[in-house]
């Protein structure tokens, strides 16, 4: 007879917190997206070049720490980071416009 193979176990994806560096799974972290030049903290689908905070780490959130990653607009991600923790439903940017399908072609 043959042993049983063991199942492997399943991935979890790994990222690296953008303030302290530290790896953990992606679920940990919450993403920060820029979309037209401006980092944002959103909720939902996210599309464009991400960065990630720890989500259970509110020293990851200080401006001095997020300064590395995203320069300038530290000081606004420190603050919607904050507010993120006070109502994470809340979407901290505003709807992407997009084209309605029913745009006739004229």
């Amino acid at each position: 007879m043959t042993a049983a193979l063991p199942t492997p176990a399943k991935h979890v994806p790994e990222r690296t917190c953008a303030a302290c560096r530290r790896k953990r799974p992606q679920s940990e972290f919450l993403r920060v997206t820029r979309v037209g030049g401006k980092w944002d903290v959103r909720a939902g689908n996210r599309v464009g070049r991400g960065a990630y905070v720890c989500a259970d780490t509110p020293e990851c959130w200080q401006e001095k720490r997020l300064r590395r990653a995203f320069r300038a607009q530290a000081a606004e991600i420190a603050e919607q980071l904050q507010n993120h923790q006070k109502d994470p439903n809340q979407n901290h940017s505003a709807p992407d416009a997009r084209v309605s399908p029913e745009v006739s072609h004229v």
